[in-house]
């Protein structure tokens, strides 16, 4: 049950206690760069009362806290019904920038865009891998973040994503908390959707040097590729998925001055990302603070398979006497990709 809610001023000297008024609250938290959501209604019977833009929401359930966010949405209804939509502090990740980034950690960019929003943070995990220089023009603060967060990710293997731990920013690596969970029909899930394609996946992949041979007549200027000039030196790999799938082939140009062990290399990491079925997962359960994006659970299937270490990708709380959630779940082996089996 909703045991607080206070709407504040920006600058603190004033609050309404709105608990007894609230409905139908909804959180919601996405690994997908965006920032945590609270919808809600404040329903009255007489004297309306429509917050500012830019109030600070206080919102516990069960007494535990769950959402420190600002108004960035308030919408009054004919019938005295206020619609709210607040955002949790991450929502200032979206201010944009531009920034010449030195080699440096994940953890490096956070703290500082965090210090240019102006946003309580903190470090929870520190990455020791370093991201190259990078320059990042007119760019929103969560671009600069999945950039280094995707080349990290690449390169160990290791998801870090950014939190809201209700009123401090914080990055952190997934699985943030490993919960002693477990979703299946007889302890909370009421209803699954499964999932897996293949419509996006590579098994082979060709990385493509394109050579052309200069014109002799000076006053040639050739608006298309002439046969005559043009060939193509390539590096193919393939994996054995194509025994399963049939050949699915994908071709990339190399990387600028690439030598040939540049180029297999460069053809083994597209592999790793693309040579995978794509899983997908929706779970609908009932109501608990821990299941959030960015932890992770265990799921039976009943009379299919268990899947462990499944991560939560995004997930909406839907507050109320029904208390439920809503999950979208990552089938995975580990973070960086699902898992390339049948």
């Amino acid at each position: 049950m909703i045991t607080f809610f206070q709407i504040w001023s920006r600058d603190k000297k004033k609050g309404y206690d709105v608990k007894n008024i609230v409905a139908n609250p909804k959180w919601t938290t996405d690994l997908n760069f965006s920032a945590g959501q609270l919808d809600f209604d404040l329903v009255y019977q007489d004297k309306t009362y429509l917050p500012a833009l830019g109030s600070i929401v206080k919102f516990y359930w069960d007494h535990k806290k769950v959402f420190y966010g600002y108004v960035f949405k308030a919408e009054l209804k004919s019938d005295k019904t206020v619609n709210i939509t607040a955002y949790d502090k991450t929502r200032y990740l979206k201010n944009q920038d531009s920034i010449v980034w030195k080699t440096g950690t994940i953890a490096d960019r956070f703290t500082n865009v965090c210090k240019r929003a102006g946003i309580s943070h903190k470090v929870v995990d520190r990455p020791k891998h370093k991201v190259a220089a990078e320059v990042c023009d007119g760019k929103s603060y969560f671009d600069m973040l999945k950039s280094a967060i995707k080349k990290t990710l690449r390169a160990t293997g290791h998801m870090y994503f950014i939190y809201a731990n209700y009123s401090r920013i914080e990055l952190c690596r997934a699985p943030r908390k490993k919960l002693k969970l477990i979703l299946d029909g007889d302890s909370g899930m009421t209803d699954f959707t499964y999932s897996k394609d293949i419509d996006n996946t590579a098994n082979v992949v060709k990385i493509v040097q394109k050579n052309e041979k200069k014109s002799k007549s000076k006053t040639a200027t050739a608006k298309s590729d002439d046969p005559k000039r043009t060939s193509f030196k390539t590096v193919t790999k393939k994996m054995p998925s194509v025994k399963r799938w049939g050949k699915l082939q994908i071709t990339e140009n190399k990387k600028n001055k690439a030598n040939h062990a540049q180029m297999v290399k460069q053809a083994k990491n597209v592999l790793k990302q693309k040579d995978l079925a794509n899983k997908t997962l929706t779970i609908d359960c009932i109501g608990n603070l821990d299941l959030v994006a960015g932890n992770s659970v265990e799921v039976k299937i009943k009379g299919y398979k268990t899947i462990k270490n499944c991560g939560i990708l995004k997930a909406t709380h839907n507050f109320g006497t029904d208390y439920n959630c809503e999950l979208e779940m990552k089938v995975m082996s580990s973070w960086l990709a699902s898992d390339s089996g049948e």
